[in-house]
């Protein structure tokens, strides 16, 4: 059985009223989905919203990783230092950047930029999600 992990999240209208999640891709033994979400993109939103929706907050990598804290999941990402690159190669085989199906999510980076998350937006990659 495998175990359901949001990974990343789409900012949607303040109005939203429901999680709304579409799969992204299988990876180390976990499903990883995008999920809407409100309000800017930091690291405590991107938590809460997993939270909200019934799935686990995946660390950006290992746990030698800067990012990982006890406040996400260790599930098998090791692309510390381009965090969703082990999915962008598994759903794009290329570059996080270069990865259309991860335009607009971000993951969660624990003591990383004043709180952001790390996003993808527009072929910009590890945009700062609290400006988005």
């Amino acid at each position: 059985m495998r175990s359901r992990l949001s990974l990343t999240l789409v900012v949607v209208s303040l109005l939203q009223c429901t999680r709304a999640s579409t799969f992204l891709a299988t990876y180390s033994g976990y499903d990883y989905y995008k999920v809407q979400a409100s309000g800017p993109m930091t690291s405590a939103n991107v938590k809460v919203t997993c939270e909200a929706a019934g799935y686990l907050t995946p660390c950006p990598g290992d746990g030698s990783c800067d990012y990982t804290t006890p406040d996400c999941v260790q599930t098998g990402l090791t692309d510390c230092g381009h965090p969703m690159g082990d999915l962008a190669r598994v759903l794009c085989s290329d570059s996080v950047a270069q990865c259309p199906a991860l335009d607009g999510t971000y993951i969660y980076m624990g003591d990383w930029s004043n709180g952001d998350a790390c996003g993808v937006e527009y072929n910009d990659y590890c945009a700062y999600g609290g400006s988005h």
